[in-house]
C-alpha cells in the first residue's frame, strides 16, 4: 500500500479534530464498525489531500475502500461516504473536481490546485483519469467553524487536535485483525494520552461508552493493541469481579506507544484475572 501511495517519512503528520469522535455518534445506531470506518476514511482522505496524492493516482471510492480493508464492491458503507452521505451531511467532506497537485510550506501551507495550471498541463494530468473524476475533500482541514472567514482547519491550526502519524495507519491496515477498528481505538487513546501525559485512566465500561465500541469487542481490540505493542495497559487492581462495588473498582491506565515501538509479531500479554461470585 505504501509503495502504491508513494509514502515518504516527511509525509507522516496528520492532525485530526478531537470533536470527530463525538460527531461520529450520528452513526451509533449503525454499529461500531460503521463509526471506525468513517473515522479511518476521513483520516485517509485528509492524508491524500494534505500531501497532494490525487494527481499521482486515479483513486476512486472503490480503491479507498480497498485500502481500508473492504471489498471494493461492498456497498454497505457507501451511505457514509457517497455524495450527500453522512460525512457530507455533518460537514466533514464534500465532492470536488479540483484537487491539489503540489504543496509547499513557507510561512503557511499553500496548495497548487489543478485549475491553476495551464490547459496543456491539466490535460496531461487528466489523461489517466475518467472524465467525471472527483475526490472527497476533507472540509475540516480548511474550516472547523462555519462562520470563520479564514482557514482555521486542521491543516492550518492544530489546537484541539490529535496527531496521528501515517505509519500508525499503515501498520493497522497491514494487519487484517486490526484494520479500521484497531486504528480508531489507537487514535482515540492517542487523543486521550495527549490530554493526560501520565496515561489515560478509564474503566472498560466508560471506555466502551466513550468509543461507542461494545464491551466485548473493546476488550478484544485492547488485547490486540497490546499484543502488537501499540499500547500499554497498567492494571491498578489484582483481579476483577462483578461483586466489587463501583467505588472498589480501579480504572486501568492506558499509554500509547510511538510507531517505532510497534511489534510486527504478536507478543504475549497478561490479562486481569476474573474471579467469580462464589469465590
Amino acid at each position: 500500500m505504501c509503495n502504491t501511495l508513494n509514502f515518504h517519512p516527511m509525509e507522516s503528520k496528520i492532525f485530526m479534530p478531537n470533536e470527530l469522535f463525538q460527531d461520529l455518534s450520528v452513526l451509533k445506531t449503525k454499529g461500531s464498525n460503521h463509526i471506525t470506518f468513517a473515522y479511518s476514511f476521513y483520516y485517509l482522505i485528509s492524508w491524500l489531500y494534505r500531501f497532494a496524492k490525487y494527481d499521482q493516482f486515479h483513486l476512486t471510492i472503490r480503491e479507498l475502500k480497498e485500502i481500508l480493508g473492504y471489498n471494493k464492491t461492498y456497498g454497505g458503507l457507501d451511505y457514509i461516504i457517497k455524495k450527500g452521505g453522512v460525512l457530507d451531511q455533518i460537514g466533514y467532506t464534500s465532492h470536488a473536481n479540483n484537487y491539489p497537485i503540489a504543496w509547499e510550506y513557507d510561512t503557511e501551507l499553500k496548495f497548487t490546485l489543478l485549475n491553476e495550471l495551464d490547459n496543456e498541463t491539466q490535460s496531461i494530468i487528466k489523461s489517466n483519469k475518467s472524465r467525471k473524476y472527483s475526490i472527497k475533500l476533507p472540509a475540516k482541514g480548511f474550516y472547523r467553524n462555519k462562520d470563520s472567514d479564514y482557514f482555521d482547519g486542521t491543516f492550518y491550526e492544530v489546537d484541539r487536535t490529535h496527531l496521528i502519524p501515517f505509519e500508525a495507519f499503515k501498520f493497522s491496515m497491514s494487519k487484517k485483525e486490526l484494520g479500521c477498528t484497531g486504528f480508531y481505538l489507537w487514535s482515540y487513546l492517542k487523543m486521550r494520552t495527549q490530554q493526560f501525559e501520565n496515561g489515560y485512566d478509564s474503566c472498560i465500561d466508560d471506555l466502551s461508552v466513550e468509543t461507542m465500541i461494545p464491551r466485548s469487542t473493546l476488550l478484544q481490540y485492547l488485547v490486540l493493541l497490546r499484543e502488537y505493542r501499540m499500547i500499554t495497559c497498567d492494571y491498578n487492581q489484582n483481579f476483577f469481579s462483578f461483586n466489587l462495588l463501583k467505588e472498589e473498582r480501579k480504572a486501568n491506565t492506558y499509554r500509547v506507544n510511538d510507531f517505532e515501538e510497534f511489534s510486527d509479531l504478536k507478543l504475549q500479554v497478561t490479562t486481569m484475572k476474573f474471579i467469580g461470585s462464589k469465590k
